[in-house]
This record gives C-alpha cells, structure tokens and sequence, in this order.
C-alpha cells in the first residue's frame, strides 16, 4: 500500500514538473505597449510594420487629422548568462536612439539591479543606429554584470541595425564577436584536466590542488560555480552564446559527460569551490560532529529534494532560471544577493566547521543532479556485465584444483583469470 502511495506521488509530482516545463517555453510575455510609451512618450499611438525583429512606427496626429509618423520602436532579445533579455528601443527619424528600457529578462536579479542603478542604459541615449555598440569601444561595461550589459548592447545593436537596414536603406552589419578564449577559459580547462588526472590515478594531493585552485578563480575571480539556476536555463533552452560563454558549456555539459564516463560525483567532491571551502573550514574546526540518529539525518537528507524540485517549479512558472538559484554562491563569491541570503551565508559557514560539508549533506542540489547523471550509467553498465556473465558461464577456470569450472562473476574477476576455450 505504501509502495503505490509513493508511486503515485511520484507520478504526480513528475507531471507537474513536465507541464510547468512545458509552461517556460511556451507562456508569452506580457504586453509591451507600456515600454513602447516609456522608450517613446512623445508617439500617440503604434502601428506594427515588421515581425523579425518586431518593430513598430510611432505616430502623433495633426490638427486635421492625419497620422504622421516620427519614429520606431523595436524590440530585440539577446542571451546574457542566466537567459534572454528583451529590450525595447525608441529610435526617431534622424536615426537616433532616443530611449531603451528592459522590457524582460531570465537574468540574475542582482545584476539586473546593478545594471539599473548604474544608469547602463543612459550610455544608448543618442548613439546612431549605425554605431557598433560594442563593450569596452563604443559602450562601458558594468563590472560585475558583465554578461547582462553584454546581452542588453547586443540587443540593442541587433534592434537599431536591423531599423537602420530594412527602414533607412543603410548597409549596416552586426558585428561578429571574436571566440572568447582567454585566461578565464584556459584556468578552467586547466583544473577540469587536472581533476580528471587526479580521479583517475587517486592523487589525493593534486586533488586538494584542484579544489583550492577551484575556490580561488572558479569561485572568487570568475564567479562560475555550477548552480541550479544554471541546470533550469539549461531545461529552459536558454543557451548562451559558446563564442562568449565556453566556460558553461564546460560546466555544464563536459563535467556532466566526465561523470557519465567516469562513474563518479567528480564535481562535487573535486572541482567544486564551495565544496572546497566547506572542507577547509572542517579541517580547521574538526567537522566530526554527528547527528545522534543515522535515521534522522538520512531523512533530514532528504530536504535537499524537496528544494530542489520546488525552486526548478518556481523557475519554471516564472519563466526565471534564476529563481532556482537558492544555494549562497552568488552571496560569498559574487559578494551580492539579497537580505535573506546575507543570513544563510554565515550560518552555512559556521555549521560548515563543525559538520563535514553541511551544505552539500543537506541542501545542496549538486549530489540529485550527479545521481540522476550515474543512474542511466548504472543501469547501462548492469546489462554490459550480464552480458559477460552469460557468456563466461560455460567456459572454464584454469588453474583451480577440484574444479572442473566456475562461473565468472563479474568483468573484474574475468580480468584476472585465464579462460580456456
């Protein structure tokens, strides 16, 4: 009775999962007027001309009547790190951008809100649609947002060329953004090699090298840990561009293939910068505390699911990979979040020198995402070895006296055996 009450909850909770998926990639934005007024308070009414990218004609009315148009607005998206930003662009007849607003986006909030603050947009104010609006030439970048004020300029630009194009007759292009490979990309590779050398050959030295080189630049300098925000951009088809962003597709998808082919949680307990953080603070305080109950620590385990499957639901109704982002790494290595998450901070630091890896043992996603990883790989490996043991079955054992032959158990055990034919 138990086993169908779990099943039952297990199918509908997996039901659930898979319509508010559905949900994230099908659900519209909401209406855009409101911003088309913002980026163009002098146009009375809007008229759409063209669908790719949507774009529409600003017109005011005479006295006698006639509708006269004085100007465009479009609205243009690009992939900044967590997901999509919409922009919407107010461009008047001499070719100027004379308003921008962010319509929406699937970013981290935090860096939405330095972008805001910072007064980022204003930079557009009155640049020509011809302009490049390249980072760091034509337009400043917001340090420590730099994906976002990467993804609003490229909207921006992909909108206003597109305007100066198909309405104005010009030959404008979109510039092509060189392949990003620089110290950031060539570090992470580096420690990725290294972690896989270390698993493979048990060096236990090189993997504290790897765990204390991944806290430092993966962690602090970079700010790019796996999180689950990334793992819901990644459900939700957010994908950035591999040209500016190689280092997600490494996390990503190659630490999720090394695990498949290896066998072993190698993020987790290899590459990892809070985990690495967590370690060193149990050295330093012990970290031998116990629960009392093996049971109830098992079952307080289980929070973890609880978690993440609610934070992937709330991604997913919101259209907002970033709500699923709950662990602190934002908070420590971003040095930025919101109220709550400055208190989780240092309390998951503090249990954290005591309690061996308190975070990962109770709350992190990183271990489901890594067991649903080796899974497949385990069921894929059990029909291999059923294969080896149905055709070792009849052939016999050499060298083992009163034996006339002996079923191999395992691909192990048929490597250190001779067989005869």
């Amino acid at each position: 009775m138990k086993n169908s009450a779990n099943k039952i909850i297990v199918f509908a909770a997996t039901v659930v999962f898979l319509l508010t998926l559905g949900f994230s990639w099908t659900h519209t934005d909401h209406d855009m007027i409101p911003f088309m007024n913002k980026v163009f308070p002098k146009a009375q009414s809007f008229q759409k001309i063209a669908s790719s990218p949507v774009l529409y004609e600003g017109k005011i009315k005479e006295q006698n009547g006639k509708e006269e148009k004085i100007g465009y607005v479009v609205i243009e998206q690009a992939v900044a790190y967590g997901g999509p930003i919409k922009m919407v662009t107010g461009i008047d007849l001499q070719g100027k951008i004379v308003g921008t607003v962010i319509a929406a986006h699937k970013d981290t909030p935090s860096f939405i809100d330095r972008v805001i603050d910072q007064k980022y947009l204003e930079q557009f104010i009155g640049k020509d649609i011809t302009d490049p609006l390249s980072i760091d030439k034509d337009i400043d970048r917001i340090s420590g947002a730099t994906f976002s004020s990467r993804g609003i300029a490229k909207a921006i630009s992909q909108g206003s060329h597109a305007v100066a194009r198909e309405q104005f007759g010009l030959d404008v292009k979109d510039e092509v953004q060189p392949f990003k490979f620089g110290p950031k990309e060539i570090t992470v590779i580096a420690l990725v090699i290294l972690m896989v050398i270390g698993v493979t050959f048990k060096q236990k030295k090189l993997r504290w090298v790897v765990l204390i080189g991944s806290l430092v630049f993966i962690g602090f300098q970079y700010n790019t840990p796996i999180s689950l925000a990334n793992i819901a951009a990644l459900l939700m088809g957010n994908f950035p561009s591999i040209r500016e962003n190689l280092v997600w597709y490494i996390l990503l998808i190659g630490i999720p293939m090394i695990t498949f082919i290896i066998g072993k949680n190698v993020y987790c307990f290899c590459l990892c910068p809070f985990g690495a953080l967590q370690e060193i603070t149990a050295k330093v305080g012990g970290g031998k505390f116990k629960c009392c109950n093996k049971a109830i620590e098992a079952k307080a385990a289980k929070l973890r699911y609880i978690l993440i499957y609610l934070a992937l639901i709330g991604a997913f109704l919101t259209k907002t990979p970033s709500f699923a982002g709950y662990e602190p790494f934002a908070t420590l290595f971003g040095r930025q979040g919101f109220g709550i998450q400055w208190l989780i901070l240092p309390v998951v630091i503090f249990s954290s020198f005591f309690i061996s890896r308190f975070w990962c043992r109770f709350f992190c996603p990183g271990l489901i995402i890594n067991e649903i990883i080796l899974r497949p790989r385990k069921y894929i490996m059990g029909i291999l070895e059923k294969g080896i043991y149905k055709k070792a079955k009849l052939k016999k054992v050499q060298g083992i006296k009163g034996t006339e032959g002996i079923e191999a158990r395992s691909a192990n055990e048929l490597n250190k055996i001779e067989v005869k034919e």
